[in-house]
């Protein structure tokens, strides 16, 4: 890709339990503050907010088909800064403990592309995304951390 660009970032996950159980309530609760955490993070450029919501009306049939399949959907300056925000904060912890608040075998995984600068990714164009990593696994237009060189 030419010019300068971002990368985006859609993930999705399914609790093991519907949001408002106790079971996942700790995730539940702590997704205001991870998500302000990421706003004051290097590298930051936006997030999209309302990213389950948005998919269900879009009629993605992975949001619509269980309720408790979440997203978050997110650019940022450089992998790096993603990587950093993803692994080495409190999302980090949060993160590897993702095993007690969703399911291991469900739908789970994410997403990467080069946005221009100043783009804002739609719904649909993650869908596309996903659905193509899904099918015909990492390639130039959507890949995961493993196809693009991050300095640890």
């Amino acid at each position: 890709m030419t010019g300068r660009t971002h990368i985006a970032h859609f993930n999705w996950a399914t609790l093991r339990k519907p949001v408002g159980h106790p079971r996942v309530a700790p995730f539940v609760e702590a997704v205001p503050k991870v998500n302000a955490l990421a706003r004051r993070s290097p590298g930051y450029v936006w997030n999209c907010g309302e990213e389950a919501q948005n998919a269900r009306a879009a009629g993605w049939p992975m949001f619509i088909e269980d309720d408790r399949v979440i997203a978050s959907f997110s650019v940022w300056k450089t992998p790096e800064a993603l990587k950093d925000y993803v692994y080495k904060t409190v999302h980090g912890a949060f993160f590897r403990r993702g095993d007690e608040w969703f399911e291991p075998d469900a739908l789970r995984g994410y997403a990467l592309w080069w946005v221009p600068e100043g783009h804002r990714p739609t719904i649909a164009e993650a869908r596309e995304k996903v659905e193509a990593l899904l099918a015909h696994g990492p390639s130039e237009q959507v890949f995961t951390f493993a196809e693009v060189a991050v300095a640890d």
